[in-house]
């Protein structure tokens, strides 16, 4: 079984949502224990053995992934597995699951009240600074905004999350959420220019994990540059 990270999230109850932390998988070595990325160098054997497994664990016949390279591209997810060149996707599709892979950057899970629209969006600070989390909703522009639920999964904390004066410039209009260093870099808290940027958009209806990546229940990219990454993923209820 590929063990979860338990958060509660007031959703519709025909939405499911699910993000595995590294305590069980098939994963070897220094992946160990559930990655669910075929790009960091792990055996891709073993990488669609958890995706299977988690498949069947949580009774899903497909799962959508990106192919993410912090772009601002959105995109529509159907009912079959899919790999798309993007970082966000959506789905109003009911039998359709959508996945976000990360080891430090925000994964952010987006339904509505009435459960027609399941989305996930992969956010680190390029995405923020390309406006991504902008670009999914104006992409569903016919939904009310405080109709939204989110949830912003584990990311890196401020605490660990060390950037330079070029971040802090493309990102200035939230410069209280960092903190200066050194002359040349800053402490940044990724998680609440999300919410930020949330609230500017309208949307109030925001849970936040506080958890960070960078302990030893999640991948940490910043921590070991050879790592795994985990799964949040969210889907509509049969």
């Amino acid at each position: 079984m590929i063990s979860s990270y338990k958060i509660k999230w007031s959703v519709p109850k025909n939405i499911g949502y699910f993000i595995s932390n590294n305590k069980t998988g098939l994963s070897k070595g220094i992946y160990k224990s559930a990655n669910f990325s075929t790009n960091v160098g792990e055996d891709g054997r073993l990488v669609n053995s958890n995706i299977i497994q988690l498949k069947n664990q949580l009774n899903l016949d497909n799962i959508s992934f990106m192919n993410q390279t912090h772009s601002n591209i959105i995109l529509e997810a159907s009912s079959h597995d899919n790999i798309l060149n993007c970082d966000g996707i959506y789905s109003v599709d009911k039998m359709a699951s959508c996945a976000v892979l990360t080891a430090d950057c925000i994964p952010i899970l987006v339904t509505e009240k009435d459960a027609t629209l399941i989305g996930c969006i992969h956010a680190g600070w390029k995405g923020l600074k390309s406006k991504i989390i902008e670009n999914f909703f104006e992409k569903h522009s016919t939904i009310k905004r405080e109709d939204f639920r989110v949830l912003l999964g584990p990311c890196i904390s401020m605490e660990r999350y060390t950037v330079n004066d070029d971040v802090f410039m493309h990102l200035s209009k939230y410069s209280k959420r960092f903190i200066k260093k050194t002359s040349t870099s800053y402490l940044m808290d990724l998680r609440h220019i999300a919410y930020d940027i949330l609230s500017d958009l309208g949307i109030s209806d925001v849970t936040i994990s506080n958890a960070c990546t960078y302990n030893d229940e999640f991948y940490s990219y910043r921590k070991n540059k050879v790592t795994g990454r985990f799964i949040s993923l969210i889907w509509f209820n049969k």
